[in-house]
């Protein structure tokens, strides 16, 4: 995608985003340096001690507030209507008192970044009257959880490429191999298929480890009949991917193959079960319901998945409290597991997408028991 196609992507929605602030009463949406606001704006940068905001107005207004050394960057990278600069010699609570006096914010209803450092929320707090804050993934969450067909096409790609990384590494694996070396090779493959970074902290579990849902690579040595679970993703062009596999490192046991086909058996009809109008907590029920009758339920001890685009967790959530109702467009995980504490667990992951009809799968790779 070019960047008048990008610039045009932006454009529709800051549209969007007034339409939602109108029809929930917002008078501001206030975003800091974040995915939203490069997902908003086009730019981002790391959250600092200067004040740096985006400020959505229900006027269709987009002003910046930066400190005078991102001046140059946001003119160049961002969809804005006015920028408000000030240096270190300055208060910059100054400026944004004055932008809410002028544009009436006192008791207001204001939306802003659900996770925001405290002294920009102290400021924000500060100036913005009597104003009731609301949570800003009510407006730009709505959005993000939808993805177009541009943004479905790159999370495609990101999986494919990861999946060809994990194809190149998997007969690399041995006995005698460090979890962090399986990891460090896995990472160097992911680049060279062209994904820029990992996604997220990429997760290596061998032995015991395995039954750590969230476990990183470690030092630990593989042995013969490991399970050894790989969870991880990489970037490509601002979209993330996230899979899982587990594999095991020799003959699997009776116990273990159990376990496995119990996992892959729950996932595949998670997958089957996702269409338009189905509940995420259903999706997670169908899950859940089939490794509870194998009786492994006790040993299932998280959601069934997430959302996923620019980040790798979004929403909707796929969990047996989750109000969300699937619609086209969105995409998230199903990734059930069983760990068994001590021994070993079992995690399969694959990102789906939600269609007018039913279900498309991003991820390709075999889901077939795995002994190397």
């Amino acid at each position: 995608m070019n960047n008048a196609d990008e610039m045009k992507n932006l454009a529709s929605r800051k549209v969007r985003i007034t339409e939602l602030m109108k029809e929930k009463g917002v008078k501001a949406t206030v975003l800091s340096p974040s995915m939203d606001m490069l997902y908003t704006t086009g730019f981002n940068t790391f959250p600092g001690e200067r004040l740096l905001v985006a400020v959505f107005d229900d006027s269709g207004e987009v002003i910046f507030i930066v400190p005078r050394m991102y001046e140059q960057e946001v003119r160049e990278r961002a969809v804005f209507d006015r920028i408000l600069s000030w240096d270190d010699s300055q208060d910059p609570s100054d400026i944004l008192d004055a932008l809410c006096s002028e544009k009436g914010y006192a008791g207001s209803t204001v939306a802003i970044e659900d996770i925001m450092w405290f002294n920009t929320f102290d400021k924000i707090f500060s100036s913005f009257k009597q104003a009731q804050f609301v949570k800003a993934s009510g407006i730009v969450g709505e959005l993000r959880k939808y993805k177009t067909a541009d943004e479905a096409e790159k999370m495609r790609k990101s999986s494919e490429l990861a999946e060809k990384a994990l194809g190149k590494v998997i007969p690399l694996i041995k006995v005698g191999m460090k979890e962090n070396e399986v990891r460090d090779l896995l990472e160097a493959e992911m680049k060279q298929q062209g994904l820029t970074s990992p996604s997220f902290e990429t997760i290596i579990g061998s032995g015991s480890n395995s039954a750590l849902p969230h476990y990183t690579a470690g030092d630990r040595v593989l042995k013969t009949g490991d399970s050894i679970v790989i969870d991880f993703g990489g970037m490509y062009r601002g979209y993330c991917s996230d899979m899982t596999r587990t594999v095991m490192l020799g003959k699997a046991s009776s116990e273990y193959t159990e376990v496995y086909e119990a996992v892959k058996e729950a996932q595949q009809r998670a997958v089957e079960a996702v269409k338009p109008g189905m509940k995420a907590s259903e999706i997670d029920a169908a899950a859940r319901s089939c490794i509870t009758d194998k009786g492994f339920g006790e040993y299932f001890i998280h959601r069934t998945g997430h959302g996923i685009g620019m980040e790798v967790h979004e929403e909707p959530y796929i969990s047996d409290i989750s109000k969300a109702v699937l619609e086209p467009g969105m995409v998230f995980s199903i990734e059930p597991g069983i760990y068994l504490p001590g021994k070993f667990g079992v995690r399969i992951e694959d990102l789906v997408m939600v269609t007018e009809t039913g279900v498309e799968v991003l991820n390709k790779f075999s889901k077939e028991l795995i002994e190397i």
